[in-house]
């Protein structure tokens, strides 16, 4: 039993303790935050290094083969020419058309773009310059084109008759195509042709055989266009002049069946002589009336007597002279008879003068009352004959118009066949012009020139993609292995999986750096047992070490290391599950997880504090603790086989208060002796003798030694290697230890590396654990 001092010990340790303890093993259920957590970068930046190695190798592999196929690639150069696309003019057009300045739609030119890129005009060049002989375009004799060292498929020979190898015309097309870049510059009519070639020389000469070929294809195409138009219009005129002529005929002889005969008009029109005719008797009909209705009025004053107003009459000279006679006359005789009388000579003279002149002008009057009476009956008379005969010419050309309705249709014909011949042969004439013209739409701005710098391989562009797609190939397979990861790595993890608290987290010694291994190999040490090969070596407050040329199990005091155990024996000391426990069972799921370095550390650091410990090598099919305290003549399978007290089995070790009970060799039934009466009776008696007592067993799977175990000891600890043992192992292992009613207070996780994440007593709890652990 422990003494006071030792009980005073294990007070002030459990109470400096226990609020790391309170944070570190949840004793109730587990709380899940609710909250949104923003990204962790850190927890990036850990998974980063712990994969940096396969980030390396992503990266490494990308950028090798990168600059390896850049240095091994062929200088590729680059040759440029500019052309220009005007307007396009019809195929046919008359030259006034062929000059006009207008705007190019974006469907002609969208056009244009496509016949540069067509295999016609591919073709053309290649055969021109004979580039389905040139190596870089023929297929490599493999039949992988990507292989740069394989050789090219050999060309036939010039002139040969062979049927050409489809193949080989379709690869060359292919690999043209690739090299031939169209770039129709924004907002222009001009558009720039680069071709790449290996060859600076070839890459001008294609370029400007492009660009020449493209204008003779145009030209030629238009020159097609215009014969094409230019028989199709000799084909119709030749027909269409045959129906003119019909035509033509039909009208003369029907004129001629129906007695038509047609005038030109002043005004360039036909005209039928009988409407002509009819006409002009409207006319002299219409002057008749004229005539006649003038010379009726006329007539209408000499039947009334007003001689007076009879026009005319004052135009006639002898009217006139007889009318100014008369009046002389009768102002003499006026003045005569102021004087003297009637009776008197002069005044009788001149009143007979007067009566004589009076009947001179009266005859003269009637003479022209019966002129106009005359000349009225002859307008009548007249007018009655004209009448008469348009009334017969009317008839006439009543007769002739129902005649030439069917004269109009032939006409119309005839003009029709007539129109569309003159057409024709107009635009026959523009034809032959415009395709003597040989004008095109198309020109070369800047013909190409030999590049003398090549483009490619650009190292700084390549490495610096490879650097970048490496990293970013590397950082996303270093994320995919780690989603991947079905290994138990955090805390949370062995809660969510198996529904216990972690004891603790055993840093990886290889990853505690090189200060820590330099220190105890300096000969900070105390006590040395064993053979020269194997030595355990235990500091002031230190952890146990096998020393087995460069294997290091233990380090010294206030590394990492021991205060990792130091931890796992506060958690162990404070668990409810085993607080009325002594027998503490270490086992794990599988070998390898470090299950006896965790019972060894963890005895001794429970005997540092003063209590008597037993370590209990249980482990009868490949027993480890002889390597840390190789003592002989303890020997746990002699006792289980009916040999002698366990009590004189056990021996004390250098470490105070701890005591080791070796396996001794190997039995052939293990499983048969540890559930045999002597190992209950062994446990009963060595716990009423010990503290606590430590059993080292067996891996859980595939073996039932430590389920036997476990149905005896107070408690068990299941030790997990972080970041290696999957975790549906270690849940079917938990599932068989629960089977038998083992007391599993908890799991302790083993080798992580601390060199990843700045190992401390959380670093392997996810940041959210502090806060889910309340």
């Amino acid at each position: 039993m422990a003494s006071d001092n030792d009980q005073n010990k294990i007070e002030l340790f459990t109470a400096r303790d226990v609020r790391v303890e309170r944070t570190r093993v949840p004793q109730g259920p587990v709380r899940a935050a609710r909250s949104e957590r923003p990204p962790d970068l850190l927890a990036w930046w850990r998974v980063i290094r712990k994969r940096r190695w396969t980030v390396a190798t992503a990266f490494l592999v990308l950028f090798t083969t990168v600059l390896v196929g850049s240095v091994e690639e062929k200088p590729v150069y680059r040759a440029k020419a500019l052309i220009e696309i005007d307007k396009e003019n019809p195929s046919v057009a008359n030259p006034q058309e062929m000059f006009l300045m207008d705007e190019v739609s974006d469907a002609y030119l969208e056009t244009q773009y496509k016949v540069l890129a067509s295999d016609d005009l591919a073709d053309r060049v290649i055969r021109q310059l004979g580039l389905d002989r040139q190596a870089e375009f023929l297929p490599s004799a493999h039949g992988w084109p990507w292989s740069v060292s394989a050789a090219p498929a050999v060309p036939p020979p010039i002139g040969s008759e062979a049927v050409p190898d489809l193949s080989i015309r379709e690869t060359v097309l292919t690999r043209f195509r690739n090299r031939l870049d169209i770039r129709p510059i924004r907002r222009s009519r001009a558009v720039e042709l680069l071709f790449d070639s290996q060859d600076p020389e070839l890459a001008a000469r294609t370029v400007n055989s492009v660009a020449d070929n493209y204008v003779r294809k145009n030209l030629e195409a238009r020159w097609g266009a215009t014969q094409k138009a230019s028989e199709w219009l000799s084909l119709q005129l030749k027909d269409l002049k045959s129906k003119l002529e019909a035509s033509q005929d039909d009208l003369q002889r029907y004129a001629a069946d129906n007695g038509l005969l047609y005038l030109e008009t002043q005004k360039g029109d036909t005209e039928s002589n009988v409407n002509q005719s009819v006409r002009e008797t409207q006319q002299e009909l219409t002057k008749a009336q004229s005539d006649r209705m003038e010379k009726e009025s006329i007539y209408r004053l000499v039947q009334s007597g007003d001689y007076g107003s009879l026009p005319g009459v004052f135009d006639n000279k002898l009217l006139q002279d007889l009318t100014v006679r008369l009046a002389d006359l009768q102002r003499q005789h006026a003045q005569l008879a102021a004087t003297f009388t009637e009776e008197y000579p002069k005044v009788r003279e001149s009143q007979s003068q007067i009566v004589e002149i009076q009947g001179s002008l009266e005859r003269e009057r009637r003479r022209a009352a019966q002129k106009i009476s005359n000349d009225y009956f002859a307008a009548l008379r007249r007018e009655k004959l004209v009448r008469q005969a348009f009334a017969e010419k009317q008839t006439e050309a009543n007769q002739i118009a129902e005649k030439s309705v069917q004269y109009g249709i032939l006409s119309r014909d005839v003009e029709s066949n007539k129109g569309l011949y003159e057409g024709l042969l107009q635009r026959l004439k523009e034809a032959g012009v415009s395709a003597g013209l040989n004008a095109s739409n198309i020109r070369i701005v800047d013909p190409g020139t030999v590049p003398y710098k090549p483009i490619a391989p650009n190292y700084p562009l390549n490495l610096g993609l490879a650097s970048f797609l490496g990293l970013g190939l590397g950082v996303s397979i270093a994320f995919l292995k780690e989603h991947l990861d079905q290994t138990i790595r955090y805390s949370e993890d062995v809660t969510h999986y198996l529904g216990v608290p972690v004891l603790g987290f055993i840093p990886t010694f290889s990853g505690l750096g090189g200060k820590n291994r330099k220190g105890l190999a300096a000969g900070n040490r105390e006590g040395l047992f064993g053979s020269s090969a194997s030595k355990v070596v235990t500091g002031a407050g230190g952890m146990l070490v096998e020393d087995q040329r460069g294997n290091d199990l233990g380090i010294h005091k206030g590394s990492a290391f021991s205060e990792a155990f130091r931890e796992l024996r506060t958690s162990v000391i404070l668990s409810a599950s085993a607080h009325f426990a002594n027998s503490i069972l270490v086992t794990s799921s599988q070998p390898g997880e470090g299950k006896t370095t965790v019972a060894v550390n963890l005895a001794f650091s429970l005997a540092q504090l003063g209590q008597s410990v037993l370590l209990v090598d249980a482990d009868m099919r490949r027993p480890s603790i002889q390597k840390y305290f190789p003592q002989k003549g303890s020997r746990l399978s002699s006792y289980l086989a009916g040999q002698g007290a366990w009590q004189q089995m056990v021996y004390p070790t250098s470490i105070n208060r701890l005591h080791v009970l070796h396996c001794g060799p190997v039995p052939e039934n293990p499983s048969e002796l540890l559930s045999s009466d002597r190992m209950h009776a062994m446990l009963r008696e060595s716990m009423a003798t010990y503290q606590f007592v430590i059993l080292d067993s067996p891996p859980l799977l595939n073996r039932a030694d430590s389920r036997i175990l476990g149905s005896m000891a107070g408690a068990t600890i299941l030790v997990v290697k972080g970041g290696d043992t999957p975790r549906q192992v270690v849940q079917y292992a938990e599932s068989q230890a629960r089977s038998v009613g083992t007391n599993l207070i908890g799991v302790v996780l083993n080798n992580l590396d601390s060199s990843l994440n700045d190992y401390s007593y959380y670093a392997c709890a996810r940041p959210s654990d502090a806060q889910e652990a309340v």
